[in-house]
């Protein structure tokens, strides 16, 4: 069972009693927040929580998260919640950019993408891995691409996330939990197959926009957006949607997502060209 104190993450022990997770202050953050949006990211190393907390402790690594996840479980936290921490870089996302101004950042340890050998699947730094969780797929934003393997979070990483994600959504009011390959698309692969949606879904029953005063709509295009066939610019148009359009979001594949229109039209648009907006409840 976890809680928030003083914008750190307490623990309770089997005892009831609680204690703060392992803190190490870091310079690489900046100014205070009020956090919007929750990112997932994973780390496409080797190292631990605590390590990878360390790491960002030194000036010359000029990135940080807020918190970092192990794969037991551990937590480790660099940055209070309301405190810029450097994980995000350039981004953007229903018409906010630059999102280290409103986002707490999570790293989960992970190895990331993993080339398919001959002798089996292989890290960034010459590790060959044996895990029979691990699939083969190309990343959901190009559907076309490469493929890669990827190692899933494990059930433990899973569980956490849920927990505490929910728990932050929550603590801060946060709007949505999304991935840094959705605020950066091409640039950032993370956390891509490794994180199940079923994961956001599950953290964001807890996101303030659940409450019913938030939509999507199109809202980055001059008159027109584009409602295709299928996940991908090569697939056909099936309409087109004004600007303005409010949309149902039935499901994403990466930065293309399949909604639905107040008529009950279906389709698949690019993420980058819609927006939030508050509405009256």
């Amino acid at each position: 069972m976890y809680n928030i104190q003083n914008d750190c993450l307490w623990k309770s022990d089997a005892s009831g009693n609680w204690e703060q997770i392992e803190f190490f202050p870091t310079p690489n953050k900046s100014g205070i927040i009020t956090p919007k949006y929750l990112i997932i990211h994973f780390t496409a190393g080797s190292a631990g929580a605590r390590a990878t907390a360390q790491y960002f402790q030194k000036p010359e690594a000029k990135t940080s998260a807020h918190l970092n996840l192990d794969e037991d479980g551990t937590w480790t936290q660099n940055v209070e919640f309301n405190v810029k921490a450097w994980h995000a870089g350039k981004s953007s996302w229903a018409g906010d950019s630059n999102l280290n101004n409103n986002s707490i950042g999570i790293e989960v340890c992970n190895p990331g993408p993993l080339t398919i050998t001959r002798n089996g699947y292989q890290t960034w730094w010459g590790k060959t891995l044996e895990d029979p969780t691990i699939i083969e797929a190309p990343h959901p934003n190009n559907p076309q691409g490469e493929v890669y393997g990827w190692k899933p979070f494990n059930e433990t990483q899973v569980s956490e996330l849920i927990e505490v994600g929910q728990l932050l959504m929550q603590e801060y009011g946060m709007q949505e939990c999304i991935g840094h390959d959705m605020i950066s698309p091409g640039r950032k692969f993370d956390p891509g197959p490794t994180m199940n949606y079923r994961v956001y879904d599950r953290i964001n029953d807890f996101a303030a926009g659940t409450q019913g005063n938030w939509v999507w709509y199109v809202a980055n295009v001059k008159n027109f957006l584009n409602m295709r066939s299928g996940p991908g610019g090569e697939n056909g148009v099936v309409m087109e949607l004004p600007k303005g359009t409010n949309l149902e979001i039935i499901s994403r594949q990466g930065i293309w997502w399949n909604v639905e229109t107040d008529d009950g039209q279906q389709g698949w648009v690019h993420s980058k060209f819609l927006g939030t907006q508050k509405v009256n409840d």
